[in-house]
């Protein structure tokens, strides 16, 4: 049996800025390491992948989501944001630990399918959720949410108050630390749910623990107002007057950027998730992608939960995200679809963690995805990266390695039952739908 795994014949986009023809990929299965990168060695053996007519590119990291609210899909669309929350949350109060359980893994089934490698997610966490995570074989950067030191996040999951949960999340964090699929912090929700005191507290403890925050800022025109109003200063600027800014704290949204946030957000290195389809979708506003982006701040790309998107297709907020931007802006060159793919895997890697760097080379983990390029939207396939950026779709891809572990195999899930998962979610919805019905 051979120690490596070989995908043979692929056109290899290693990183954004590169495009190696008729390539061959090799890793350890044991290692998950790549070993090899370069001219094809000879052809593809019994457990190789035959790549040839085939795009291999590294993995997408989800830089912000809320992957157990898969249950929510379609729930409430078409409203004010207001009545939105509402709808949701009146939704989520109803939703059991199995509930969440079923609805992470219908997450994971389609991040999978769609080219997604790891994921950076807020809500309900413990140690059987991260495990159905390692047990799929994706990586997470976990943050168990809290609402203010004594609501209960999810009652009808776990009677948690959010102190309870600031408390335990060292302790979860300490269980996975030898897994390296795995990172735990801290989740407060955001400044206006869980107040300055908590804010600041957070603070003190990732500082103390060593861990990371995730968190939602300045996500809404209405959220900056209050602030402003009530502190004198932006979100992000609060967060840095408590402390928040000098631990490794990753922020969602940032779509209203006041004067000196940017800088702010650049000089203490924090990664922010640029989540377009869901802040178009809220009516939230357009992120100042450009400004953030000139001013040196770290940039992931993220979906969101499905429940302000409806789908988990990272490519999706590939192409809009760059489309958006340029009409804002009036300008095809302010954000090149080269930039958004690096915000979609290295941007992502960053914010989820363990020096993943995002890219394809020798030495670095074997996270990679194989897409198909013979259908006619990649046809005639003159860039792969300009496929990648404008054409591609979830659909397109048919293998995904992580950490040299095969999850995808010719668009088949390897350690997820898909249609076991599909069923079970429809049955779930049903019942919690009935239970809000008039």
């Amino acid at each position: 049996m051979s120690s490596e795994t070989r995908i043979v014949g692929a056109r290899v986009v290693p990183h954004p800025g590169a495009v190696l023809e008729a390539s061959e990929m090799a890793f350890s299965p044991s290692s998950g390491l790549i070993s090899y990168l370069g001219r094809v060695r000879g052809p593809a053996g019994a457990g190789d992948v035959d790549a040839r007519g085939r795009i291999v590119a590294p993995g997408l990291v989800n830089a912000h989501t809320h992957a157990a609210m898969t249950l929510l899909r379609g729930h409430s669309d078409d409203v004010p944001l207001m009545d939105w929350l509402g709808a949701i949350r009146a939704f989520e109060l109803r939703m059991t630990y199995d509930d969440i359980r079923a609805g992470l893994a219908l997450a994971m089934c389609e991040m999978i399918r769609s080219g997604t490698i790891g994921f950076v997610d807020m809500h309900l966490w413990d140690a059987a959720l991260l495990a159905d995570v390692c047990g799929a074989g994706m990586r997470v950067c976990a943050a168990p949410a809290v609402f203010g030191y004594h609501p209960v996040a999810y009652p009808m999951a776990r009677q948690e108050t959010g102190a309870e949960v600031l408390a335990g999340t060292p302790e979860l964090a300490a269980e996975f630390a030898g897994e390296p699929l795995v990172r735990v912090g801290y989740g407060p929700h955001a400044p206006y749910s869980c107040g300055p005191e908590l804010i600041g507290d957070v603070a003190r403890r990732a500082a103390k623990n060593g861990l990371g925050v995730h968190i939602h800022l300045s996500e809404t025109r209405a959220e900056v107002d209050e602030s402003l109003a009530r502190h004198g200063v932006s979100p992000i600027a609060l967060a840095g007057r408590l402390g928040l800014l000098t631990v490794r704290t990753h922020v969602a949204h940032a779509v209203h950027c006041q004067p000196g946030d940017a800088a702010l957000l650049a000089s203490a290195g924090i990664t922010v998730s640029h989540n377009p389809i869901s802040n178009l979708k809220l009516g939230a506003g357009v992120a100042p992608v450009a400004d953030y982006r000139a001013a040196g701040v770290a940039l992931g790309l993220g979906t969101d939960s499905v429940a302000s998107n409806n789908t988990a297709d990272l490519f999706e907020e590939i192409k809009i995200g760059t489309l958006l931007q340029r009409g804002v802006r009036h300008d095809p060159g302010v954000q090149s679809g080269a930039d958004a793919l690096a915000m979609a895997t290295s941007g992502g890697a960053a914010a989820l963690g363990e020096g993943l760097s995002g890219r394809l080379a020798i030495g670095e983990p074997a996270d990679l995805i194989v897409l198909d390029t013979r259908g006619p939207a990649a046809t005639p396939l003159i860039d792969p990266r300009s496929f990648l950026a404008f054409a591609a779709t979830g659909a397109d891809v048919t293998d995904v390695f992580i950490a040299g572990r095969r999850v995808l195999a010719d668009r088949r899930l390897t350690t997820l039952d898909e249609p076991a998962i599909r069923a079970d979610v429809a049955e779930r919805v049903l019942r919690i739908r009935a239970e809000l019905a008039p």
